[in-house]
């Protein structure tokens, strides 16, 4: 009996994951908040038009602290509509309001400004980035260019 109802759920799974897929992309950035910072992570693309998405996910931050080398997890949510990039990040030492460009959805061009959350200030003050998007050609997460 157990074998009935493990079949109906694997077979969920890899058809949620199919279609999750779809949607995502890798994504591989720079930027500087105070500090020159490398960044690479998943990104998630909730809605599927030009006029507004929603586009999430975790990252991992790498960057020099006092001569060591420091690798600290982030968290980001951007709203685009029409090509703006509303968003904002958090990671244990700051929370980043930013604006900004999306380009296709393939490249995020930014800036905004890094409150510092802890008491050590590893970032701090106004930020910029560049983010390249790489998903696979089939995928969803890239916008589609109209020609009229």
């Amino acid at each position: 009996m157990k074998k009935y109802f493990i079949l109906p759920l694997l077979l969920s799974a890899i058809f949620s994951k199919a279609q999750l897929l779809e949607k995502t992309a890798l994504n591989i950035s720079y930027r500087y908040t105070g500090r020159n910072v490398l960044q690479a992570g998943l990104e998630y693309r909730l809605g599927e038009t030009y006029d507004g998405s929603i586009i999430v996910g975790p990252s991992i931050l790498y960057t020099r602290v006092n001569q060591s080398d420091k690798i600290i997890p982030e968290v980001n949510i951007n709203f685009l509509r029409f090509g703006l990039m509303f968003g904002a990040s958090a990671n244990p030492y700051s929370l980043e309001p930013r604006i900004g460009f999306s380009l296709f959805n393939a490249i995020f061009l930014n800036t905004g400004y890094a409150f510092p959350i802890h008491k050590e200030k590893y970032f701090k003050g106004i930020t910029f980035g560049v983010q390249f998007n790489i998903a696979p050609k089939t995928s969803k997460f890239y916008d589609k260019m109209k020609v009229m």
